[in-house]
């Protein structure tokens, strides 16, 4: 993926952070902040021996996850609680990526700080923030966006990959800058795990102290619905008629995509409304990728549906979508 020298947009350290992170004070000390799986920040290093980074410790029981990628290699996974890591380089140019990939339901993300928490990031050469992409897209939904559930077991976060599912992988192939708002268990109508309210009380805040300002992106993705289920089609069609239009409202220099839930949950109603309120809809009934559990699409399904989704982004906004990461 082709990326660009920028000025940090943080005060904190020199690298670009990319999804929704806040700036914040957590145990005395400033951090940047995140309750997203998917989230992430870039640098590129140059002359270095040594990249030293720093995650508080803020689970109370199983710990986070990230994933560093180098260079475009595959993905290292570390467990947070095993931090400060420090990465032995050669002196030479390497551009590196950071993705917040996994914690648990048992995270109060919406009532304590319990997100991720970027403490430093610290080498003894040149650091240099990169921004990836020329374009960006904002993926709303629940767990299955979020990137919960990708490998087959019994360990949250342990077998989440925010930096493998179907949304990263279609980010990917475009090169596009990923913003995730997404949380396990959410709905419109439902809340999430760890305190999360339902889905658009999450769009305009981090937690239930922190507000967000969406950041404007040249897509948004909405995959939602699957979590809804325990209300009627009749019930759902006005709130998600509200939804979309609060979508609309936030995004307003953004084209809107609706995909229909992978297990079709309220298919027709989600179809009909997309329609009426001027979306582009996003069919997937032929696709039927493979799950660990029934629900959560598993690392072939991730694939397969990330492909898919960036064909049919492609096809939709052909002049805006150029594969040339």
């Amino acid at each position: 993926m082709q990326v660009q020298a920028v000025t940090a947009n943080n005060p904190l350290m020199p690298v670009y952070f990319q999804g929704r992170w806040v700036e914040k004070t957590i145990r005395g000390q400033r951090v940047m902040y995140s309750t997203n799986l998917g989230a992430e920040f870039w640098f590129r290093v140059d002359q270095a021996s040594l990249v030293t980074l720093n995650i508080l410790k803020l689970a109370s029981d199983v710990s986070p996850w990230i994933a560093v990628q180098i260079d475009g290699l595959p993905y290292q996974r570390i467990a947070v609680e095993t931090l400060p890591w420090r990465l032995v380089l050669d002196g030479h140019r390497h551009v590196i990526r950071v993705v917040m990939s996994g914690n648990t339901d048992a995270d109060q993300l919406w009532a304590t700080d319990a997100g991720f928490a970027v403490q430093s990031v610290t080498s003894d050469g040149d650091l240099q923030p990169v921004r990836p992409g020329k374009h960006s897209v904002t993926f709303i939904g629940d767990s299955i966006t979020a990137g919960c559930w990708v490998i087959p077991g019994r360990h949250a976060a342990v077998d989440y990959r925010a930096e493998g599912n179907y949304a990263a992988i279609a980010s990917d192939l475009f090169g596009l800058r990923d913003v995730r708002v997404a949380y396990s268990a959410a709905g419109v109508s439902w809340p999430g795990t760890g305190g999360v309210p339902p889905l658009p009380q999450v769009l305009t805040a981090i937690d239930d102290r922190t507000p967000w300002k969406p950041e404007q992106t040249d897509l948004v993705v909405v995959n939602v619905g699957t979590n809804d289920r325990r209300i009627t089609a009749a019930e759902f069609e006005p709130l998600f008629v509200k939804f979309l239009r609060q979508i609309q409202r936030l995004y307003p220099a953004s084209q809107v995509a609706v995909m229909v839930p992978f297990n079709q949950h309220f298919a027709a109603v989600i179809s009909a409304v997309t329609k009426r309120v001027g979306a582009d809809l996003i069919a997937t009934a032929d696709w039927q990728p493979t799950t660990t559990d029934g629900v959560h699409v598993d690392t072939a399904g991730s694939r397969l549906a990330g492909q898919k989704l960036a064909e049919k982004l492609r096809e939709l906004y052909s002049e805006l979508l150029i594969t040339n990461n």
